[in-house]
């Protein structure tokens, strides 16, 4: 594929989401926005540290290519 039209396709799907829209393909999946709360991490040592909040862009697949 062309790398301008996956960087055009890229720009066009982060800002849809970022405009609170996920962004379906008929027949193949869904990107959309997961949000992760923040969180303690506790390590082997002893030390905590609070993990900030993040969003990110997922990409769930239709049910046809879930199952095989």
């Amino acid at each position: 594929m062309d790398d301008d039209f996956l960087q055009a396709f890229s720009n066009v799907v982060r800002e849809q989401i970022s405009n609170g829209h996920s962004v379906n393909f008929e027949d193949i999946g869904t990107f959309k926005a997961k949000h992760e709360n923040q969180y303690q991490q506790k390590y082997k040592d002893g030390r905590v540290a609070m993990m900030p909040p993040k969003d990110s862009i997922v990409f769930v697949p239709d049910n046809r290519w879930r199952n095989g």
